[in-house]
């Protein structure tokens, strides 16, 4: 019987694969809609840049102080370490391209997010940000690809 090996950049790719089916059956536990009158674009697009400022700043205490208490158990400094690297490898920020904002109420506790999908431009690359705020606006989720 042969063994299959994987290399590192195939244990990346089934890492980003299986992250991607998780974020598919959360959101299919959401329903998508209208961003809430309870959220303020401006004040939602406003937060979504800040925290992109921050990831680009590698501001850890920053991220934690705008975040949910799951969000902050969840933010450890060897997770940030791995966002940092992996964003830095588009080497500088250059600016957002885009926000697209969109409500989610979770089906399961009925709490109201803010989604927010930016497309933020560096030197060598694109990465597509999803930034999530509760009603408080504090950091609920953060993705990137």
């Amino acid at each position: 019987m042969s063994m299959i090996k994987f290399g590192h950049k195939s244990i990346c790719f089934l890492l980003l694969f299986l992250s991607t089916i998780i974020c598919f059956g959360v959101l299919t536990g959401c329903s998508a809609q209208k961003l809430s009158a309870n959220f303020d674009e401006a004040e939602v697009k406003a937060a979504a840049g800040n925290v992109i400022a921050m990831v680009n700043g590698e501001d850890a205490e920053g991220l934690r102080g705008v975040s949910t208490a799951q969000m902050k158990a969840a933010l450890t400094d060897k997770l940030l370490n791995q966002i940092y690297g992996d964003i830095g490898k588009g080497g500088p920020f250059r600016e957002i391209k885009e926000m697209n904002i969109r409500g989610l109420t979770n089906k399961e506790n009925d709490e109201e997010l803010a989604v927010v999908v930016a497309r933020a431009e560096y030197e060598n690359r694109s990465f597509i940000y999803t930034i999530s705020f509760n009603k408080e606006m504090k950091l609920a989720g953060l993705y990137y690809k």
